[in-house]
């Protein structure tokens, strides 16, 4: 009977550190550091952790490119958990995006709370890929995800580079992710 409770306990420790660990931040952390320090502030993320991101992308389609910056001011946005600017840069993109595009943006401009606006993006997100892949004329769009967004159900964003800055945790789990594919 011990044995069995041993094993168990192991087996479960051993997915709680598989699970714990699957989005580690790459840090180093005091075990003295207390929950606020531990926090990146967005003045931080904006500054130092993620620098604007540019498109270094070129497209075939001006409308495609100009939508795409859009698309990455969003995602700047959200990685700083800052919901206006969200709404702004959601605003500058259901002015000009495609229907299913301008859709998502709408639903992301009309809120301040930002896991709506999370989930919408994720919907924006799957509604942009056909546009990017069809109209990249050079570079590299890289398609990122998060196995630990929406309750482990995981998610996808796009990025100009390879650093990952998670728009779906922000300064909760801000490298968390991986690149997936990358788009040429």
């Amino acid at each position: 009977m011990k044995r069995i409770h041993r094993n168990l306990f192991f087996i479960a420790f051993s997915a709680g550190i598989i699970s714990f660990t699957s989005c580690k931040e790459n840090k180093e952390t005091s075990t003295e550091t207390s929950d606020k320090e531990m926090k990146v502030s967005h003045d931080e993320i904006m500054d130092n952790e993620t620098p604007m991101e540019m498109s270094g992308a070129e497209f075939n389609d001006e409308k495609v490119a100009t939508n795409y910056q859009s698309y990455l001011d969003l995602k700047n946005a959200l990685v700083a958990s800052d919901a206006e600017a969200a709404q702004v840069a959601a605003k500058k993109l259901s002015e000009n995006g495609e229907d299913d595009i301008i859709e998502a943006a709408t639903k992301i401009s009309h809120t301040l709370d930002i896991e709506t606006q999370r989930k919408a993006f994720s919907e924006l997100t799957h509604n942009m890929e056909p546009v990017l892949e069809n109209a990249i004329a050079s570079a590299a769009i890289y398609k990122q995800f998060c196995p630990m967004a929406f309750e482990g159900k995981g998610d996808y964003w796009f990025a100009s580079s390879k650093d990952i800055n998670n728009p779906y945790f922000g300064d909760k789990m801000l490298h968390c992710g991986r690149v997936e594919k990358i788009i040429q």
